[in-house]
């Protein structure tokens, strides 16, 4: 399996925030979001890592697309954790507004 590199180690702060910005200023509807597969898992490799999500979309409403994007078995489970916490999956925008408004956490989850 192919190592991929995190995204915080592929770009400088510079470079995220410069991104961040300019697809904040573009889409003011969504919020940037990076997913990472986690090492140790196995999860296949995802397509994509970055997402525009409507900032109104719930955490469960973003965990079945993203389980669609990986065509996963009905018995596999995805969990999605926000700053090693799992946010509950009815929360409005989850939690991406207040993560955003810390600077450190440009573009990452």
């Amino acid at each position: 399996m192919k190592q991929i590199r995190a995204f915080k180690e592929e770009f400088t702060y510079e470079e995220r925030v410069e991104e961040s910005r300019e697809i904040v200023a573009k889409y003011p509807d969504r919020v940037p979001v990076v997913v990472e597969r986690f090492a140790r898992c196995d999860l296949p490799d995802m397509e994509k890592r970055k997402y525009l999500v409507p900032r109104d979309m719930s955490v469960g409403q973003f965990i079945h697309i993203l389980g669609a994007r990986l065509h996963l078995s009905p018995g596999k489970a995805l969990f999605v954790f926000v700053k090693n916490t799992l946010p509950q999956t009815g929360r409005l925008s989850f939690l991406l507004t207040s993560i955003l408004h810390r600077p450190r956490n440009i573009w990452t989850l």
